[in-house]
């Protein structure tokens, strides 16, 4: 079952993919660059957690294409998450129809489709995550260490993967920790993962190559919190991207007592209130939608277990048909409407750009998402005229309906990008 609903979804998502030759969404150019500098100079070339972008490179070199590296590794990865949470609803409700809904709902899930096409790192941090989550529920109600220490690994995995998806595992295995505190008989299967997680979350905030630096960005969540910054009412926009979510998360909370183990109880409870905190309105709208997206690995979990409920398996399906046909329209608009940050035709310019340019010419490029894309066509791109060296010819290349700047010598004129030459260091 789980099989069937990795390989028809991995199927569509790559037929996505290749639909162009640029990479998707946001970030789709820096993870050129990092898995290209990755295989030319054996390391990363700006700071990150490192793992995704290993298996990238891996897949990049299977393909001996870094472009379609990138687009199979990374849907590849997400979609395996599929595994995971079908034997973790199946082991819970004891219904693989059950098990099968959460799959095909994961897969269909409109939240999914724009986290794998903008945020690559944060999609395949999934797959840990979840395993993360399974092997906790399997250390407690196996009562084994074996699992336990699977779910110490898979977290750690999850940590060097992305900073979010590891502060949902974080913040799974701390309230597990605290629904057990007074159980010795699971506490200790759950203090195992937890700690690792607490020592691995040091070492990101102390050794900065674990974690790219990026637990920082937890600190100023807290202090955006802390101090009301960037806090105010939510627009119906946001309020109607966080009523899913919310709902659900209220239903599991009411009705988690109702499963048959105290650990598949204790599971979605925990992931019932992780949701519901997730998708509060006065987040701050920077870290909320970002934050919203992480639903698509807890909505389907705690859908399967309350399909669970239900006794007869006709009356399973025509609810699962149901809640299919309310996902199936939004992750039909969903991945019709990802997309590169940039067309074909900005991309062949900024070629035509670069082929022009001599030799020892260095391109400032102050807007980021161009910054990118011209770094996948030549290393020679800074940020601003300062980190460039003696000897190099400055270019700055700006957006056509940006304001000429003082001192500079028209160079290129395009229809997206134009670009000046700068006088040289001395």
């Amino acid at each position: 079952m789980p099989t069937i609903v990795f390989l028809a979804s991995l199927a569509i998502y790559l037929a996505k993919e290749f639909t162009t030759p640029l990479l998707y969404g946001i970030d789709g150019p820096y993870y050129y660059i990092q898995v290209s500098h990755l295989l030319t100079e054996g390391f990363l070339k700006y700071s990150d957690p490192p793992l995704s972008f290993y298996i990238l490179a891996a897949f990049s070199v299977m393909l001996k294409d870094v472009v379609s590296g990138v687009k199979v590794g990374s849907a590849f990865i997400t979609l395996l998450t599929v595994y995971p949470i079908f034997f973790l609803v199946k082991y819970i409700t004891k219904s693989r129809i059950s098990a099968f809904l959460s799959a095909l709902t994961f897969s269909l899930s409109p939240l999914l489709v724009r986290m794998c096409f903008d945020l690559i790192k944060n999609s395949m941090g999934l797959f840990f995550l979840s395993l993360t989550i399974l092997f906790c529920y399997l250390a407690l109600e196996k009562r084994s260490i074996k699992y336990s220490l699977a779910t110490s690994f898979f977290a750690i995995l999850t940590g060097l993967t992305h900073i979010l998806d590891f502060a949902l595992a974080y913040g799974f295995l701390l309230l597990m920790f605290l629904l057990n505190i007074r159980n010795k008989s699971y506490l200790r299967y759950v203090l195992l993962p937890f700690t690792f997680s607490t020592i691995l979350l040091a070492l990101g905030f102390t050794v900065y190559w674990v974690m790219g630096g990026d637990p920082y960005k937890g600190i100023s969540f807290i202090k955006e919190l802390i101090y009301l910054e960037k806090i105010s009412l939510p627009n119906i926009f946001t309020l109607n991207n966080v009523l899913t979510p919310l709902l659900i998360g209220f239903v599991g909370v009411l009705l988690y007592k109702h499963l048959p183990s105290d650990a598949g109880r204790k599971t979605i409870l925990t992931l019932s209130v992780i949701l519901i905190l997730l998708n509060i309105p006065i987040i701050p709208k920077d870290f909320l939608w970002r934050f919203n997206l992480m639903s698509s690995i807890l909505i389907p979990i705690i859908i399967g277990a309350l399909i669970g409920f239900i006794g007869n398996s006709k009356g399973k399906l025509l609810v699962s048909l149901i809640i299919i046909g309310f996902f199936m329209p939004q992750f039909i608009t969903a991945i019709s409407m990802a997309k590169p940050s940039i067309s074909l035709s900005e991309y062949y310019e900024m070629k035509q750009l670069v082929l022009k340019a001599p030799e020892n010419s260095v391109f400032i490029v102050p807007n980021t998402k161009i910054r990118y894309w011209i770094e996948t066509l030549t290393p020679n791109v800074v940020r601003s005229p300062k980190d460039i060296e003696i000897g190099y010819i400055p270019i700055l290349v700006l957006e056509v309906e940006r304001p000429t700047p003082p001192i500079a010598k028209p160079f290129f004129l395009g229809k997206y990008l134009k670009a000046y030459l700068l006088p040289m260091k001395r």
